[in-house]
């Protein structure tokens, strides 16, 4: 029987503990051998958007103590962002012989159906749905007819206890010395490491 891989893209800019609960709760509740984290490298255009280097280590940090859980650097040091489906594609190539679920963010499926790729995106990957910002997505799968036609495979996530906690409020508590309620959010490692490298000071933030 062939493993169940996960792939977690996204900024994680930076990963914070609800990252890694969602990903333990996908892990849990879809069955997956391992979930692996891709974090997007520094050509995704994203205003105050921290080093690829410094995201991924602390990816590597965060996930260190974490059996099912990995991270890919497979979308870094390169010379173009990657469309979503040379995303999915150089995954296929690197994870071979597994069966694959790509988890993305309710309102990223919105916007994946004006992809150019989207039918090839949907009639050939399935997908493991998170609930976000209030969007029903049972109901956003119906009205949409490529969606509908390809319904099985999207997988919904739903209850997602996490989605409160954003990597934004984490940078503002960071610049704004408002740091309290960090232990809740981020990982005493992670947070530890993004003081000593003094990310996310105004000063130093990565401009696309």
């Amino acid at each position: 029987m062939k493993k169940r891989y996960g792939f977690f893209g996204g900024c994680f800019n930076p990963v914070t503990n609800a990252h890694i609960n969602l990903a333990n709760l996908a892990v849990e509740k879809f069955n997956l051998d391992k979930l692996v984290f891709v974090p997007m490298g520094d050509k995704y255009q994203k205003q105050d958007l921290a080093n690829e280097e410094h995201r991924y280590k602390m990816l590597k940090i965060a996930t260190l103590n974490q059996e099912k859980l990995e991270v890919s650097d497979l979308e870094l040091n390169l010379p173009h962002a990657l469309t979503t489906l040379q995303a999915f594609q150089k995954i296929e190539e690197q994870y071979q012989d597994i069966t694959s679920y790509f988890m993305i963010g309710a309102d990223n499926l919105n916007k994946l159906t004006n992809s150019r790729d989207f039918e090839i995106l949907a009639k050939n990957y399935e997908y493991i749905i998170l609930e976000r910002q209030g969007i029903q997505i049972k109901e956003l799968i119906a009205e949409n007819p490529i969606l509908k036609r390809f319904e099985n495979q999207f997988h919904i996530l739903e209850n997602n206890p996490y989605e409160k906690v954003s990597s934004t409020e984490v940078r503002n508590s960071l610049k704004n010395s408002e740091e309290q309620n960090l232990h809740t959010m981020i990982s005493k490692e992670v947070y530890g490491y993004i003081k000593e490298n003094q990310i996310y000071k105004n000063e130093n933030k990565h401009k696309s």
